[in-house]
């Protein structure tokens, strides 16, 4: 963990880009396996879950940073922004997927898990970091 403790808000958002370019890239890989819709809990459906859960804590880590000044208003503004953005960033993903023209398709459990995962880390990262700021004395 101490790893993390050394990385900086800037390198939270460069890991957030990237995390995003890689979230982009592997969702636009040809695939002939997965050809059909699953609707079934499955590795497929956690991978999503993962990605977007990763999303969500990287951006909210580098958007608003533990420690900063008035934290909970940061992530009302910041993280209401981005709550907006992250969810239509998952359902887009699979909008981009419907459109390419590689076997890939859009799959509405894919969305489900997407923004399971994504909703996961934005209630987590509230409930560790936001909420302990909010009942700290000013």
């Amino acid at each position: 963990m101490r790893f993390f403790a050394s990385l900086t808000t800037t390198h939270y958002r460069l890991l957030a880009g990237i995390w995003t370019v890689g979230i982009l890239v592997a969702l636009g890989l040809p695939t002939g396996r997965f050809s059909h819709v699953q609707p079934g809990f499955g590795v497929d459906k956690a991978v999503h879950a993962i990605l977007f859960a990763g999303f969500g804590v990287l951006w909210l880590r580098g958007l608003c940073p533990p420690g900063t000044r008035n934290l909970p208003r940061c992530f009302r503004w910041r993280g209401g922004l981005f709550f907006v953005a992250g969810l239509l960033f998952a359902a887009g993903t699979e909008a981009y997927q419907y459109v390419l023209p590689v076997r890939r398709m859009a799959d509405p459990y894919d969305v489900t898990a997407d923004l399971a995962g994504f909703v996961f880390a934005f209630v987590g990262y509230y409930a560790y970091h936001v909420r302990p700021a909010r009942k700290a004395p000013s």
